[in-house]
């Protein structure tokens, strides 16, 4: 299908753009960047060299992709990227800044929703299904896992890992690691319960989301999680969790 191009947009010849592509008015696409198929991006919105949008995203007003990381060491002239999949919404004011190492963009991947005024650091990876609720920010170098939901105005210190299905309550304050399947809120913030509907949601529950719950009171109390029987997939996978290096460590339990 052909695309619509406003009068008043200004698209850079060495840009790729698929088909089916509306860019609305006075957004600018700078070159070297690729748009896929059925993408929408309204008006005033900025997309920098080096960034790779892919098919079916719906991209709002004023909207910043791929400018420079907020990283005095930085050198400009590097040609680092941002990567953005399949099927995701970005809102009004969002910005999302490209990366600070040539082999490994800032990286968004498919099905995720990042709300109005949000902010997405250098570096970062937002994995799937994670919606970042409005005026949420990340620093450089987090990791966001799949189906993880942010509340708004949650503030996410650089270097931090968010395990899936995990929740921050609104106004958050994150300076550490926040563990899979996990709600983290009051303040100071502290784990408090699992992500109950969140889990289900997804399908565990039964005996899956009771080894859940058996791992929950034992992290609570410091003890180890081997012991727990059975050995469920989603509890390989928090364990396995445990086993990577934090960079911050990660926050305490009510």
């Amino acid at each position: 299908m052909k695309n619509y191009i406003h009068k008043t947009a200004m698209v850079d010849k060495k840009s790729e753009i698929g088909n089916n592509v509306s860019i609305g008015p006075y957004s600018i696409v700078h070159s070297n960047v690729r748009i896929g198929d059925n993408t929408i991006i309204e008006s005033n919105s900025v997309i920098y060299p080096h960034t790779e949008i892919g098919e079916n995203n719906k991209i709002y007003d004023h909207v910043i992709i791929g400018s420079d990381p907020q990283d005095l060491k930085f050198d400009i002239n590097i040609k680092t990227h941002v990567q953005i999949l399949d099927n995701n919404i970005i809102r009004e004011y969002s910005s999302i800044h490209r990366s600070t190492k040539e082999e490994k963009p800032t990286n968004i991947f498919s099905n995720t929703m990042i709300m109005s005024n949000c902010h997405v650091g250098h570096d970062c990876l937002v994995g799937n299904n994670v919606i970042m609720s409005s005026m949420s920010m990340l620093g450089g170098h987090c990791m966001v896992e799949d189906n993880v939901v942010l509340g708004g105005n949650t503030l996410v210190h650089q270097n931090v890992r968010i395990g899936k299905l995990a929740m921050t309550a609104g106004g958050s304050r994150v300076s550490k690691d926040v563990i899979p399947y996990m709600l983290l809120g009051r303040s100071p913030v502290k784990h408090y319960c699992l992500n109950k509907l969140g889990i289900k949601r997804y399908g565990v529950d039964g005996e899956k989301y009771a080894v859940l719950e058996k791992a929950f009171k034992k992290l609570r109390k410091g003890d180890d999680l081997d012991s727990i029987q059975p050995m469920t997939e989603d509890l390989q996978y928090l364990i396995s969790w445990f086993s990577v290096k934090s960079e911050r460590g990660y926050h305490s339990f009510i």
